[in-house]
């Protein structure tokens, strides 16, 4: 059994059996993978030592103790070992959408390619929510007060 990040390897053996998961690859690297998929989201607060490898435990998250690893965010580290496991890569370069085309007797429909693709982890934002984005409230990076002068 060895710790990787926030959880150790048994950890994520029991988190993919509960969910009825074969894992595919061996799970130190699973961990280690979505360890650095973590590692880089923008958590709000500070490293409580700033000498420590990993982001968390952190100050100045209301309602967390500075010694403390969320469950959260432990939670977060097995949900994305399980998307690498199937494939997934939340590193992944954004591609743009493929233009496709198909045509069925009179009807033609296309595709654009004006835009981007990349997939969206549903869990893995909300699992989070509450520790990105500069701000302790739960909104996202990409909020902000808007009011008329």
């Amino acid at each position: 059994m060895a710790i990787v990040g926030y959880n150790d390897t048994a950890d994520l053996t029991a988190y993919a059996a509960a969910r009825g998961i074969t894992l595919t690859a061996t799970e130190d690297v699973l961990l280690t993978r979505s360890l650095d998929w973590l590692e880089l989201q923008p958590f709000s607060g500070a490293k409580t030592d700033p000498l420590q490898p990993i982001e968390w435990p952190r100050t100045g998250i209301t309602g967390v103790a500075d010694d403390v690893v969320p469950d959260k965010i432990k939670t977060a580290q097995l949900v994305c070992a399980l998307i690498y496991n199937s494939g997934g890569d939340p590193l992944a370069a954004i591609e743009p959408f493929v233009t496709q085309e198909s045509v069925a007797g009179a009807v033609s429909v296309s595709y654009s390619d004006k835009g981007v693709m990349s997939p969206i982890y549903t869990q893995l934002n909300m699992l989070l929510r509450d520790y990105v984005g500069g701000n302790d409230s739960g909104s996202g990076a990409n909020q902000f007060l808007v009011a008329r002068a």
